[in-house]
C-alpha cells in the first residue's frame, strides 16, 4: 500500500489478542513517516524513525480507551499520556489487562469519549507538522462510546486527504456497523509455533530447547509468549509445586497442604495468580490427556511425564468443579484476600475433588 501510494483514508487491522496487530500498526505509521524507507523497512535512523522510537513523532496520534476520573478535566487520551508511554514500552503487545491495571480501572469500564471524537475532528482540519501523512492509531475501536463514534462518521469518510486512520480491534463485532463500512480490512492471524519459537529465543535469549517447549503453550500468541518468557524458571517451578499440591492432597496430608499454602501465599498477589493460572492449564490438560489424542496436548516433557500417572484422577466426575474452584482462587487472591486462608483452603478442595467417587 505505502509503496504503491495507494492507501486506504482508513484502515482497520483486526485479530485474535496477541497477534501483533498493535506492533503491525505502529510499524505502518514509522514506515510510511520514515524519510528513507527501503524493502519493506524503516531505516531506522532518521528523525522520523527516531521519533517513533521515541513515541513522540508529533504526526502520530494515539487514541485509546480512558476511565472517568475527579483528575480528568477533558476525558481525552492525552490524559493518561504517561500511562501510554509506560503501556507501549513495557508491554509492546498490549494485553488488555495490563492497560487495565495501568489504568486502575478497578470495576469500571474503560471508553473512547466524545471529548476525544471532538479532539479527532479538530486536528483533522489542521496540516501535518513535519511529515506528508498525519496518523491516527485508534486502539480498541469497539469501546467507543456511541456519540463519539456517530461524531467520527464524517470525518473518517471524508478526512483532509493527508489524514490516515488505522484501528486496530480484538473484537470488530463490537464496532458499529456504521464505523466498519468506511474501513479497509486487515486481518492478522495468530503466528505458527516456530514463529513463536524463534520470537522467544530472540526477545528473551531462549535455548532452541526451552523455547521448542514453550512455543506450543502460547497459542499462537504474542501476549502469551511474553508471560512465559518474561518469568524464565517459573514454569519449572510452579510444575515442581502443582505436583507436590497434588500428591500431599491425594494422600490427604492436610499439615504440608497448611506448608504448602504459606510458601506460595510469600510469592505475593502476582506471582500467585500467575500460578493458579497454571494449575488451571495442568488441570486442563490432564483431562485432554485422558482422551489419548496427543494432538489436542499442549505440555512439555516434564509435565506430560506427570501426566501419564495422574491424569486419571482428573476426570468428569471433577474437572468443572477443579476449574471453578482454581478461579474462585484466583479472584479472591487479586482482590487482596488473604493469600495463605485462600491458598490452604484451596488445597483441602483439591483433598475433597481429587477422591470424588461416582454416586452409587
Amino acid at each position: 500500500m505505502a509503496d504503491s501510494g495507494h492507501l486506504p483514508h482508513a484502515l482497520l487491522i483486526t485479530g485474535p489478542a496477541g497477534s501483533g496487530k498493535m506492533l503491525l500498526a505502529r510499524a505502518f505509521a514509522r514506515y510510511l513517516h520514515c524519510e528513507n524507507p527501503s524493502n519493506g523497512e524503516a531505516c531506522g535512523v532518521c528523525r522520523s524513525c527516531r521519533l517513533h522510537a521515541e513515541n513522540s513523532h508529533p504526526d502520530l496520534h494515539y487514541v485509546y480507551p480512558i476511565v472517568k476520573s475527579e483528575k480528568l478535566k477533558r476525558y481525552v487520551s492525552a490524559d493518561m499520556a504517561n500511562a501510554w508511554h509506560e503501556m507501549l514500552e513495557r508491554y509492546p503487545a498490549m494485553p488488555e489487562e495490563k492497560w487495565l491495571e495501568l489504568l486502575e480501572a478497578g470495576n469500571s469500564q474503560p471508553c473512547i469519549y466524545v471529548n476525544e471524537a471532538e479532539k479527532i475532528v479538530e486536528s483533522d482540519s489542521l496540516p501535518p507538522f513535519s511529515t506528508d501523512h498525519k496518523i491516527f492509531i485508534v486502539w480498541q475501536p469497539e469501546r467507543l462510546r456511541p456519540e463519539a463514534a456517530n461524531k467520527l462518521l464524517k470525518v473518517i469518510e471524508e478526512p483532509s486527504p493527508t489524514t490516515m486512520f488505522i484501528f486496530v480491534s480484538n473484537n470488530e463485532l463490537q464496532l458499529l456497523p456504521t464505523i466498519t463500512s468506511r474501513l479497509q480490512r486487515l486481518h492478522a492471524g495468530r503466528f505458527s509455533d516456530r514463529e513463536i519459537m524463534d520470537y522467544l529465543m530472540e526477545r528473551y535469549g531462549m535455548r532452541d530447547y526451552d523455547a521448542l517447549g514453550l512455543a506450543p503453550l502460547c497459542n499462537g500468541s504474542i501476549i502469551r509468549a511474553d508471560e512465559l518468557g518474561g518469568h524464565t524458571g517459573e514454569s519449572e517451578e510452579f510444575l515442581a509445586m502443582y505436583q507436590d499440591v497434588m500428591r500431599a492432597a491425594y494422600s490427604k496430608r492436610v499439615a504440608m497442604l497448611k506448608i504448602l499454602a504459606e510458601r506460595t501465599a510469600a510469592w505475593g498477589r502476582e506471582k500467585l495468580c500467575r500460578y493458579l493460572d497454571y494449575t488451571a492449564r495442568m488441570i486442563r490438560e490432564n483431562f485432554i490427556y485422558n482422551m489419548n489424542m496427543p494432538q489436542l496436548s499442549a505440555m512439555t516433557r516434564e509435565e506430560e511425564n506427570f501426566a501419564t500417572r495422574f491424569s486419571p484422577f482428573v476426570n468428569h466426575l471433577n474437572v468443572e468443579d477443579f476449574a471453578r474452584e482454581t478461579d474462585m482462587a484466583k479472584r479472591d487472591v487479586a482482590r487482596n484476600g488473604n493469600a495463605r486462608l485462600v491458598m490452604f483452603d484451596y488445597f483441602i478442595q483439591c483433598i475433597i475433588l481429587l477422591h470424588r467417587k461416582a454416586a452409587k
